[in-house]
């Protein structure tokens, strides 16, 4: 199985970045953003332990799991957009 096409796939990608702005030395202009990307991030992970438990999979017969994956791959992507967005912006500014 790829890694590369699976949402642990993106996790570890979106992680290994914030590790990288640390490393470069500019993860200080973008702290708040970084912030933002970084729960987006912890609900990447929420929905990955949300899939892979045994709870999870014993209240999977109805359509319930599937809302419950979409909304929080929902917040995750609308707050990783917020924050690369937003660090972008102050990138450019300084």
């Amino acid at each position: 199985m790829a890694i590369e096409e699976t949402i642990f796939g993106l996790v570890l990608g979106l992680a290994g970045t914030l590790v990288l702005l640390r490393y470069a030395g500019i993860l200080h202009i973008v702290q708040r953003a970084a912030g933002f990307i970084a729960a987006g991030v912890m609900f990447y992970i929420i929905d990955l332990a949300w899939s892979a438990g045994t709870f999870a999979t014993k209240i999977a017969t109805g359509t319930a799991m599937g809302w419950i994956t979409f909304a929080w791959e929902l917040i995750a992507f609308i707050l990783i957009v917020i924050g690369g967005l937003w660090a972008a912006i102050d990138l450019m500014r300084k």
